[in-house]
């Protein structure tokens, strides 16, 4: 048997003091609820598992996670399961809901420590005036609205009524914008580090930032209202001094962590636990000086240094247990709340009147806004609508207002909640309907290697990833060609995956800019290639960029830079190990590049076998000939590597009985030309089916070669390629005859370089009914092979010293 009063925080219950914690178990009598750690695991079981269901039947529709987690709180709420008046009291008896209070607490202080992890606050220097000038009046127009609206709504109240309480916060928290939200949908859909995403992610944090200043002037305000003068005044010296022990101390402990991370380690779990300490301790600070520890949780994340191992280890080693064990009791705790069938008289359509002028508000500031900064209008409409979703911070600050400053009712508290589901519900599947990014990087020309003359600059986009492989990298630009007539203009693209902070961020460096002694992975990048530029001073030209962001968007990034540049060949670089991720991104840029798109997989012997950046690089390549459009243009670009005095070339053509004209034509251009090359081999085999296909790739483990090339895509249907789906790994990016020549079948350590020629929608390959060509007799070549024989051998390669250009 329970008592309830009121107290200053919420009800106080007043039970018999009974420990009991565990349960002794159904067979001896017990009941498991009545016991706290049994009736607390039934609650975060039944969460998550309507969570689950409800990801699985509506995340394919659109509907946002925040959104779907909530809505199985409700449901598990009295709106929807405990609805039924024994189900309430069993799962939210007062004993169960104390400890999942402080569940709630626990999941707050930490959620909210990641919300200022996640905040840049250097945004504010790096901003632009339009996303300035956004963040400003999207935080102001709305609650000017907001005022004006409630005069209108409450001149008939008394100004000490429940309701004119509840309309006054409803109208300041409405006006309220979180970037947190904005960040989250921008992820979802993918749009992060677009140019919209870009602009909606830094007007959003400016926003944040004005909004927790309202906040604090709105409690200072209240406090002295309410006849806390004491604490009013004394609570500007309290912030002050947690101010001045984050930064001056507890800041450089943290740098004293960074620094004694090893670049690439895994942060220590002594680390770990003392920033959760210091965590809790100023949690504590804020609680008993009479803030909130939402203040003091968001200033330590804030503190934390940007880009630091420190910062992603944090994110990636508690990240994950806050929002899959201790955020699901404050979903619970705002369920249990919210009633739907209490909803009743004038205040619900007043509250929503405030609701919608604050929407409104909000998609008037983006437009107005850019009527200043010249922005496309359908821009600022979709930034708009991503600004005035709100999400699981802005409920978080409902809960504050509901249960200690006692300023919301139940009524306009469930009817703020609902909306903060419904519109992000509505605005999603809207901005990803608008809005597709891919069209940004379509071209009518047709772009590409071929399209290059050889008398014009060569511009070539070089991805990196991994610093292992930038050896391999700068060897190929320089097997390249570059020469006085047709210089190379490299722009150097550094891959550097978003953890910890929520700020996508692409960096233009300046070359000549000396690294430091302590430089870190960019530096090194930066420091190879500016060495490769001097030694090819009149040949080569090198710009280094950087670009911040998820793998699953770093494709809008590369393909920008590759428009924007106008480059004709983007080269991906990686390793033998690459995690999905890396996959993924790759398959992005080949569906979108405006450009022609090369794999580049360093499997160590370029790497090894050649002194990086040498201007008389001497090396032998192999190119992989069978037909189509990838493979012309992988003849392009070993016609211009063959020029090179130092590149030997082999040619190995895998024809059938039937081939495309536009093939035959490409083999016969290039035989001309190189008819008196000595450096150049030719070797036909004609095949009848895939595995004779296998038998033709495997001879490579007898070339002494340090770079393979080969086209990506080729006719599934043909007999050269039939049979093959079996075949490799199985990776899409590589295409099948790429995956076949990087698995371990070949037994050769060369570089691969999977070429993807750039190709217009409406363009068309010529049916093939040519029969193959017969080798020329002027070109240096080995008899056609049959491969129903042994196996034959390459010829010995070999190389000139490197010629003038």
């Amino acid at each position: 048997m329970s008592n309830s009063s009121e107290g200053p925080h919420g009800p106080i219950y007043c039970e018999k003091f009974q420990l009991q914690v565990i349960s002794t178990g159904i067979f001896a009598g017990s009941n498991p609820t009545h016991s706290t750690l049994p009736l607390l695991l039934l609650q975060l079981g039944l969460v998550s598992l309507l969570g689950g269901v409800l990801q699985f039947v509506f995340r394919p529709l659109g509907v946002p996670k925040h959104v779907l987690d909530i809505l199985s709180g409700i449901l598990l709420g009295p709106s929807g399961i405990a609805r039924n008046k024994s189900i309430f009291e069993t799962l939210f008896a007062p004993k169960g809901a104390m400890v999942l209070d402080v569940y709630e607490m626990v999941s707050t202080i930490l959620f909210s420590f990641f919300i200022g992890l996640r905040t840049d606050v250097k945004i504010i220097k790096r901003a632009g005036g339009l996303a300035l000038t956004m963040g400003i009046l999207c935080s102001i127009l709305p609650q000017i609205i907001n005022a004006i609206v409630l005069r209108v709504l409450t001149k008939d109240m008394s100004d000490d009524s429940a309701l004119s309480h509840a309309l006054t916060s409803c109208a300041g928290l409405e006006g309220l914008i979180n970037f947190h939200v904005v960040y989250t949908t921008l992820v979802d859909q993918k749009f992060l580090n677009t140019e919209v995403g870009r602009v909606a992610l830094s007007s959003s944090m400016i926003s944040g930032f004005c909004s927790w200043i309202m906040i604090m002037v709105r409690k200072l305000y209240d406090d002295s209202v309410r006849g806390r003068i004491a604490q009013s005044m004394l609570s500007p010296f309290f912030r002050a001094f947690m101010i001045v022990i984050t930064v001056y101390v507890l800041r450089p402990i943290m740098f004293w962590m960074i620094s004694r991370t090893p670049e690439g380690k895994t942060l220590k779990q002594s680390y770990v636990c003392s920033m959760t300490l210091f965590c809790f301790g100023l949690a504590f600070y804020s609680e008993i000086t009479g803030m909130h520890h939402v203040f003091s949780s968001i200033l330590l994340g804030l503190a934390v240094p940007d880009d630091s191992p420190l910062q992603s280890g944090l994110v990636h080693k508690l990240e994950g247990f806050v929002n899959g064990v201790l955020m699901p009791s404050f979903i619970i705790n705002v369920g249990r709340k919210v009633d739907i069938y209490q909803l009743k008289g004038s205040s619900v359509g007043k509250v929503e009147v405030l609701v919608a002028t604050s929407f409104l508000g909000k998609l008037a500031s983006s437009l107005i806004a850019s009527t200043f900064w010249n922005m496309a209008l359908m821009d600022a409409f979709l930034i708009g609508l991503l600004v005035t979703c709100q999400g699981i911070f802005d409920i978080q600050f409902f809960t504050i207002a509901e249960k200690l400053e006692k300023n919301l009712t139940i009524e306009c508290f469930t009817v703020m909640v609902i909306m903060a589901l419904v519109i992000p519900t509505i605005v999603t599947p809207i901005v990803a309907y608008i809005y597709n990014p891919s069209t940004l990087y379509k071209t009518s020309a047709k772009r590409g290697i071929h399209a290059t003359k050889y008398n014009l600059e060569f511009k070539i986009l070089a991805c990196i990833h991994q610093e292992d492989t930038v050896t391999t990298l700068i060897n190929v630009l320089e097997a390249s060609n570059p020469t006085r007539k047709s210089p190379i203009t490299a722009y150097v693209l550094d891959l550097v995956e978003l953890v910890g902070q929520s700020i996508p961020l692409f960096i233009s460096h300046k070359l000549k800019r000396s690294p430091s002694s302590r430089s870190n992975r960019t530096q090194r990048i930066i420091k190879a290639f500016y060495q490769y530029e001097l030694q090819n001073q009149e040949f080569v030209t090198v710009h280094c960029f950087t670009s911040v962001a998820p793998f699953e968007t770093m494709h809008n990034d590369i393909c920008l830079l590759a428009l924007e540049k106008g480059t004709s060949l983007i080269i991906l670089s990686q390793g033998m190990v690459t995690n999905s991720s890396v996959k993924e991104m790759n398959n992005h840029v080949m569906e979108n590049a405006p450009c022609t798109v090369g794999i580049l997989v360093d499997r160590k012997a370029l790497g090894e076998s050649n002194a990086a950046v040498s201007p008389w690089l001497c090396f032998h390549a192999c190119l992989i000939f069978i037909g189509g459009s990838d493979d012309r243009e992988a003849l392009t670009y070993c016609s211009r590597m063959c020029e090179h005095a130092n590149i030997s070339l082999t040619v190995i053509h895998i024809t059938e009985l039937i081939q495309s004209q536009l093939d035959l034509d490409a083999m016969d251009r290039f035989r001309d030309t190189n008819v008196y090359n000595n450096r150049v081999f030719y070797n036909s085999v004609t095949v009848k089916e895939g595995t004779e296909t296998v038998r033709a790739l495997q001879t490579l483990n007898n070339v002494d070669c340090d770079l393979i090339v080969v086209g990506r895509r080729h006719d599934p249907e043909s007999a050269v390629m039939s049979g093959l789906a079996d075949w490799g790994e199985k990776t899409p990016d590589m295409g099948t005859i790429g995956d076949i020549v990087v698995s371990p079948d070949i037994d050769n350590k060369a570089a691969v370089m999977i070429l993807q020629a750039h190709s217009l929608d409406h363009e068309i390959e010529v049916i093939p009914t040519t029969p193959p060509l017969t080798p020329n007799k002027n070109l240096k070549c080995i008899t056609t092979v049959d491969p129903d024989k042994d196996l034959w051998q390459l010829p010995e390669l070999h190389s000139d010293k490197r010629s003038p250009r």
